[in-house]
């Protein structure tokens, strides 16, 4: 668990403009602010899912209730991907992470260019999550 909590907390602090002291006993909403954002918080989760190959579930990247200790012992709990299936669950997870950083970029602009290659990513992000169903072993309901 501390190996989590140490890589979750040196990550915030590496994307925050001002450094901070964290502590398991923050909450991580309180974290939010001008130098440090929700998005912030979703792309250190994406990167702690690449280092430590397990896959964060939808829900608990939305617990921002908990404290970094809670969460920390959350990710403690996940099974980690098998060696064998590593390679590609990194290669779809990090291409997840180039789509949602030039997703962000786009989604404040309505210019027609950028609305098509919003659909692009969307349709890209649907692809990618059936591969990963399917590498994970989950069922794709489509």
């Amino acid at each position: 668990m501390l190996r989590y909590l140490y890589t979750l907390t040196t990550l915030l602090d590496y994307k925050s403009e001002v450094k901070n002291k964290y502590s398991p006993e923050i909450i991580i909403s309180g974290l939010f602010n001008d130098n440090l954002s929700e998005i912030d918080w979703i792309l250190t989760l994406s990167e702690l899912e690449l280092f430590y190959g397990f896959e964060i579930p939808d829900e608990l990247f939305d617990r921002t209730d908990l404290t970094l200790g809670q969460y920390a012992y959350e990710l403690s709990q996940l099974p980690v991907i098998p060696d064998d299936l590593y390679e590609e669950f990194f290669e779809i997870k990090f291409t997840s992470m180039k789509l949602t950083k030039r997703y962000i970029e786009l989604e404040t602009k309505a210019d027609e260019d950028s609305v098509r290659e919003l659909e692009e990513i969307n349709n890209q992000f649907e692809l990618l999550t059936d591969r990963l169903n399917v590498l994970l072993g989950n069922t794709v309901v489509n």
